[in-house]
């Protein structure tokens, strides 16, 4: 019998490469170069907050001014703002904040906006007004909602940022005005995450009956958002020299703030899932995948990519980008593409295209091929082996002419 000859073990590694190559898009997605970072728009006045239209404008707040503006779909803005929120008390974190559209904006053009103000004694209030939008003016405010702080001319932790989430319900983030204690007053929204209907009453189904309160212990927080995958709701929330922190809110729960710094182990607390030692000052934060999360850093100025497992464990934390400026905003917008801000500037962050799903049809066939090349050439082999050694074995016992 010929043994088997080099010449053919090539052809069947080849055949198995070949195969491989044919079936593995079934198994590993191609990988996507993620584009540059596009500053869509610059030199403008601390833009705080994020909201996308249908139509595919955006809507913008201006912290100091008062101005919430609009991106055309274009990309130019519109040198008329569309409403200026006034007055508006804007000394250190104060101002005009959050602004989130109506889900159902394509019919009722709600867009409500959270702003802070200063009343006769010196007290901060944090207010939600709804505007209705006629074209690109806003008309028609109508005032939702109102919160004052426990003590007179504080400046800091106003909070201040609002979404629609999944229910319809709209949610706020209340600072506690830096006065600690109150994130544990339950006669107090703040220090809280809100939960209410549209026109800022206070839905049924709340964790405590007659109260907005949806969680409570909360510093201070200016980012969060909700992951569709597996209806989790995450945000960041401020320390203040140590401690900043990413939270998973759930219905009812109590953070810790100011009894809690750290990781505590008190069971009347739920831990955050990241607790950073060093002073970052987390801000925005985007859903973008399933458990993938993508967050800014006031402090550093980067953008950083989160990835946690289905139960909320920590599997990674990636530096994305370096802004020249602290990230205030981070939100995903239409066409897989992230946006964020800086004091004087939004960017824009294509994401890599989400990969479809295998079909497991293909990834069986795949699987299968890939063993019985294997097989194959392991088998050859052997057989190859022990054929020469008899080959071998034959020529040596062989009397020399």
């Amino acid at each position: 019998m010929t043994p088997t000859s080099p010449q053919s073990h090539n052809v069947l590694w080849k055949t198995t490469l070949l195969a491989l190559l044919f079936l593995s898009p079934a198994i590993f997605p191609p990988a996507h170069a993620v584009s540059p970072v596009n500053a869509l728009l610059t030199g403008l006045n601390f833009p705080v907050s994020l909201g996308f239209a249908p139509d595919g404008r955006i809507f913008f707040t201006e912290k100091n001014t008062g101005n919430i503006r609009i991106i055309q779909t274009n990309g130019t803005l519109l040198p008329t703002p569309f409403a200026t929120v006034n007055p508006i008390f804007n000394v250190e974190e104060a101002g005009l904040l959050g602004i989130a559209l109506d889900p159902a904006f394509s019919s009722n053009n709600y867009a409500y906006v959270y702003y802070t103000y200063r009343d006769s004694g010196s007290f901060t209030h944090g207010h939600i007004v709804r505007y209705t939008a006629s074209a690109n003016t806003g008309t028609s405010p109508t005032d939702i909602f109102d919160v004052t702080s426990s003590a007179p001319n504080t400046v800091y932790h106003n909070g201040g940022y609002i979404k629609f989430g999944p229910d319809g319900k709209l949610f706020a983030m209340v600072g506690e005005f830096h006065q600690g204690q109150q994130a544990q007053n339950q006669s107090s929204m703040t220090g809280k995450m809100l939960r209410m209907n549209p026109d800022g009453s206070v839905p049924g189904d709340n964790p405590t009956a007659g109260s907005l309160d949806f969680a409570s212990g909360i510093r201070n927080s200016f980012g969060f958002d909700f992951d569709s995958s597996n209806n989790r709701l995450i945000a960041t929330m401020a320390g203040p020299s140590s401690d900043d922190k990413i939270l998973i809110i759930v219905e009812g729960g109590n953070y810790g703030w100011p009894t809690c710094l750290a990781i505590c182990n008190d069971p009347r607390f739920i831990e955050a899932t990241v607790d950073f030692k060093q002073l970052v000052t987390p801000t925005g934060i985007a859903a973008v995948a399933q458990n993938s999360y993508i967050f800014g850093e006031y402090t550093t100025g980067n953008l950083v990519q989160l990835q946690l497992n289905a139960t909320g464990s920590v599997l990674s934390m990636t530096q994305l980008y370096n802004a020249p400026g602290g990230i205030i905003a981070v939100e995903l917008g239409p066409n897989n593409k992230l946006y964020f801000t800086t004091p004087d500037t939004i960017y824009t962050y294509d994401l890599p295209a989400k990969p479809a799903a295998a079909d497991p049809s293909l990834v069986i066939l795949a699987i299968i091929v890939v063993i019985a090349a294997a097989l194959l050439v392991v088998y050859t082999a052997i057989r190859y082996r022990r054929i020469r050694l008899q080959t071998l074995q034959q020529a040596s016992t062989e009397t020399p002419r």
